[in-house]
């Protein structure tokens, strides 16, 4: 009987290049609605893990099925005995790698080769391949698992499940090559304060306001199931799974919608955040104002609260000057760094105009917190 000839498949750079910046554009929002809840989760379980090898054989797989469906999933090398065996390193090293590095602010984990880490160098993801006992081999496991379970599926989850993980890939805390150079001076809660009193005097369209909140609850949401997602000013509610300007979630669920305003406000601006946020099945929304923000002569905060109390929905509101002089007394010296770090993030992710981004830096050179 004749041996069965793998086939190899190829898979076109340029385009992947230009699909993660297609794709990338509204990762940060996209809410899969093809995507089941066991693909999520591993998925989720592996993007936002520590096995960086395995986040890159991942992604990488990812973007390969979606680019090319005739590969498959679990190849590393072209050499592999699987029907679809592609070169999983290159793609990975020539197209993931500089985008990740150039646009998600090195995310992943800023690796420049991860296919030289030794769970890569085998020519297949298989269970038997050599890992070290316990998370590891379990984390294995669910990667195998789920490459040969969206194998079979179809482009429809494909690209979802693309698209997710980008999303999830957002979330992440950076790659320390990606981080801003702070200087080794002593983040003190008063230096801090100073700096980000500086920083709001200016509101670049609600941008600075916004990427403060962002980075506040980025330090505050710390643990695996959390994620912090700052939408471009002026666009939160333009897609059906943003609720409000910054959105926390809880796994896949959004659990504090977050309204910021930086101008004057009145009853309809309330309503209307808050409609969004019943809309999305959520009963509560943090309501912060900017410097620039007030409310109209007729709208008395205390008494909508109260209102809306009376209805069951938790309204909450605050301003982002008692929400920095609460918060930041009670980070430790490295969550200050932390948040300085999120701010430089999150103006990136929300795509804040230049001149915001240039006035960020700006403060942070002249508190000397950069060179």
């Amino acid at each position: 009987m004749a041996k069965k000839i793998a086939i190899r498949v190829t898979v076109d750079h340029q385009k992947a290049y230009h699909l993660l910046y297609k794709l990338v554009q509204t990762a940060s929002s996209f809410n899969p609605q093809n995507l089941s809840k066991q693909h999520r989760d591993a998925i989720r379980a592996i993007i936002l893990g520590d096995h960086l090898t395995f986040r890159y054989m991942l992604i990488t797989s990812l973007l390969a099925k979606v680019v090319e469906p005739a590969i498959h999933m679990r190849a590393l090398q072209a050499n592999a005995r699987l029907h679809g065996a592609y070169d999983a390193r290159s793609l990975c090293h020539k197209v993931w790698v500089p985008f990740e590095r150039k646009h998600l602010e090195s995310r992943l984990g800023g690796s420049n080769e991860p296919y030289l880490n030794k769970p890569a160098r085998f020519p297949s993801i298989e269970k038997t391949n050599a890992v070290r006992a316990g998370r590891d081999r379990d984390l294995l496991y669910t990667l195998y698992d789920l490459l040969e379970s969206l194998n079979a599926a179809n482009r429809v989850i494909h690209r979802e499940a693309l698209l997710f993980a980008i999303g999830l890939v957002m979330t992440r805390g950076g790659g320390v090559s990606a981080d801003l150079p702070l200087q080794p001076i002593t983040f003190s809660a008063h230096s801090v304060e100073a700096f980000l009193n500086a920083y709001l005097r200016l509101s670049h369209g609600g941008e600075v306001p916004v990427s403060v909140i962002g980075a506040i609850l980025s330090t505050r949401y710390t643990t695996r199931d959390y994620a912090v997602k700052v939408h471009p000013v002026n666009q939160a509610g333009t897609s059906s799974n943003e609720v409000g300007d910054i959105d926390v979630y809880l796994r896949d669920t959004v659990t504090l919608p977050v309204e910021v305003k930086d101008k004057l406000f009145g009853a309809a601006d309330i309503e209307h955040a808050v409609k969004k946020a019943q809309r999305a099945s959520c009963h509560r929304l943090l309501f912060v104002s900017g410097r620039q923000a007030s409310p109209a002569k007729n709208v008395h905060l205390k008494d909508v609260a109260s209102r809306y109390a009376l209805q069951g929905f938790d309204l909450a509101f605050v301003s982002i000057d008692t929400l920095v002089q609460c918060e930041v007394p009670l980070l430790s010296e490295s969550d200050r760094r932390k948040l300085i770090q999120h701010i430089h993030r999150h103006l990136v992710t929300m795509r804040a105009k230049d001149e915001t981004k240039r006035h960020f830096k700006d403060q942070l050179k002249k508190l000397g917190f950069t060179h």
